[in-house]
């Protein structure tokens, strides 16, 4: 494992990359016409966002600005908070799997090519979100759906 300073420049370096290639997703948004190509660049420029927004918060907790019990605890401390989350990753998960089960419908009854490529994309995308969630709700709530 390697040094708590160490880390975080790891971290630090990760998250100004990840600035960076929100930045340069945006640009090229503009840029290109096709309709798949805008809609691919917006999903990397907010996947990129995302992990921006994470390692920033996780960069809070071990340069001491923040002082959580737990990284998860970070924002989210108060009894409601926790609550609201736990009850909209339950209905985000049912909602996924609903969406899920019609894309992998339409994969199957689709001879488009392109749209059978695109909704399988989703549905990887689906199936690590769903993951992830149900990942969050064991480790915050010690629940397991």
């Amino acid at each position: 494992m390697q040094s708590k300073n160490a880390l975080v420049k790891m971290l630090q370096t990760h998250k100004a990359t990840e600035a960076s290639m929100v930045i340069t997703c945006a640009k090229l948004e503009q840029q290109v016409h096709t309709a798949a190509a805008k809609l691919l660049l917006a999903e990397m420029r907010l996947d990129s966002q995302k992990h921006e927004n994470i390692l920033k918060e996780i960069l809070l907790v071990l340069e001491g600005q923040a002082k959580p019990v737990n990284l998860w605890d970070a924002r989210i401390q108060s009894f409601v908070d926790t609550q609201v989350m736990r009850k909209e990753l339950e209905r985000h998960i049912k909602l996924e799997t609903v969406m899920l089960e019609n894309v992998e419908k339409e994969i199957r009854e689709s001879d488009d090519e392109a749209v059978k490529t695109l909704l399988t994309h989703i549905a990887e995308d689906e199936k690590k979100h769903h993951k992830n969630i149900e990942l969050i709700i064991r480790k915050s709530y010690a629940f397991t759906p």
